[in-house]
């Protein structure tokens, strides 16, 4: 099976100046864990997953164990989580896109979600977004023809 015969075709993405709050309402509203980010080109240039946003909710290695007392009081992160609103896509997308081709099989991108840890691929022609592939293409679709065999 192909990731062509999986993949979702309708896309959201989002442009690396969209604010923090724009995109967490589209990920919402759309029902999705992730949206490719995408240039003036149109050209993929990151992904977001909701993984990223919730990053954003807490501090980095370095400035929790600066201050562990302050980080480890929740009502102390609670305050300051409206600083992520002043945040557009390119403060937080992943850079290093992983991806598929429409003609790779399905396997390649179950071993891509393993080996880098992500549930969604875009899925790029030619330099085109053309769709993107989850693990919940894969399961819907891949696996439940092997059971269904």
């Amino acid at each position: 099976m192909l990731v062509r015969e999986v993949m979702t075709k309708r896309l959201h993405a989002v442009f690396p100046h969209d604010s923090f709050e724009k995109i967490v309402k589209l990920l919402v509203s759309k029902r999705v864990t992730g949206v490719p980010v995408v240039g003036k080109s149109g050209k993929i240039v990151g992904v977001i997953s909701e993984k990223d946003l919730f990053y954003k909710l807490f501090p980095s290695k370095k400035e929790f164990y600066k201050d562990l007392e302050y980080y480890m009081n929740f009502e102390n992160l609670e305050r300051e989580a409206s600083s992520v609103l002043k945040l557009k896509a390119r403060d937080f997308m992943s850079k290093k896109v992983v991806s598929v081709a429409s003609d790779d099989h399905v396997l390649k991108a179950c071993s891509l979600f393993l080996t880098h840890n992500i549930r969604r691929l875009p899925v790029i022609d030619d330099g085109v977004l053309v769709g993107i592939v989850t693990t919940n293409n894969i399961y819907k679709n891949f696996l439940s023809s092997l059971i269904n065999k």
